[in-house]
């Protein structure tokens, strides 16, 4: 609980701009079409995407860097979907 606590609170603390790994798993047939519209919704933090298939879920890692609250609001958008069972933000630099 609290990892939980800690984390939740780094993420709503960000506010500079920040590198980070954004991770996630994901039911591919459940989310993919709208999941890559979100995905270019926030272009401007994404610099790069890593996909395998694991059966039928899949694993998607995104390098990001940019403002924190975009690559906070990326990962809040993410969370959303029904398909998306996890998320997890690593944040490697911040300011």
């Amino acid at each position: 609980m609290q990892e939980y606590i800690e984390t939740h609170s780094r993420l709503e603390d960000l506010s500079e701009n920040i590198i980070a790994l954004v991770a996630f798993d994901y039911r591919h047939h459940e989310v993919i079409g709208e999941l890559h519209g979100v995905q270019h919704d926030y272009q401007d933090v994404i610099l790069n995407t890593s996909h395998t298939h694991q059966g039928e879920w899949c694993l998607e890692s995104l390098f990001c860097q940019g403002a924190g609250e975009r690559v906070r609001e990326l990962t809040y958008r993410l969370r959303d979907f029904d398909g998306v069972n996890r998320v997890k933000i690593m944040v490697i630099r911040d300011n």
